[in-house]
């Protein structure tokens, strides 16, 4: 007894290929929707920022993506970078000269560009752009 061949017409070749297409399209499509729910991290701040308006830039030296705890530099070391942290893709972080002087800093990262605003002891509120 020979094995008897089967013909699929071109409307049920056309349903299998579609089920193949589906069935190795959805890993990926699963995986693409469920990053929220796994929580996709914090934005990444480790760079160096030039801060528009002539303010002092900073870099981010480190970032801890789970924690969101950051850590950096100023453009200048008379200036300290403190409390830095990231949580989605807003920033703060403040910078201090000597004992009494603070700036409060804080913003939204959009990919190589950051959008922010500082307070400081002075009582300036500077907003400010930045690119990396």
């Amino acid at each position: 007894m020979t094995p008897q061949k089967y013909k699929l017409s071109w409307s049920r070749k056309f349903l299998v290929t579609l089920a193949a297409i589906v069935a190795a399209a959805m890993p990926g499509s699963l995986l693409i929707a469920s990053q929220p729910a796994f929580g996709a991290g914090n934005a990444n701040f480790v760079g160096k920022w030039n801060i528009s308006g002539g303010y002092l830039g900073i870099t981010v030296k480190s970032e801890n993506r789970a924690t969101g705890v950051c850590s950096g530099i100023t453009a200048s070391p008379q200036y300290h970078m403190v409390g830095c942290r990231v949580t989605g893709n807003r920033y703060t972080f403040t910078i201090t000269l000597g004992a009494t002087y603070r700036s409060r800093n804080k913003g939204i990262i959009e990919g190589n560009k950051i959008i922010g605003t500082f307070s400081d002891t002075s009582g300036s509120v500077i907003h400010y752009t930045g690119t990396r």
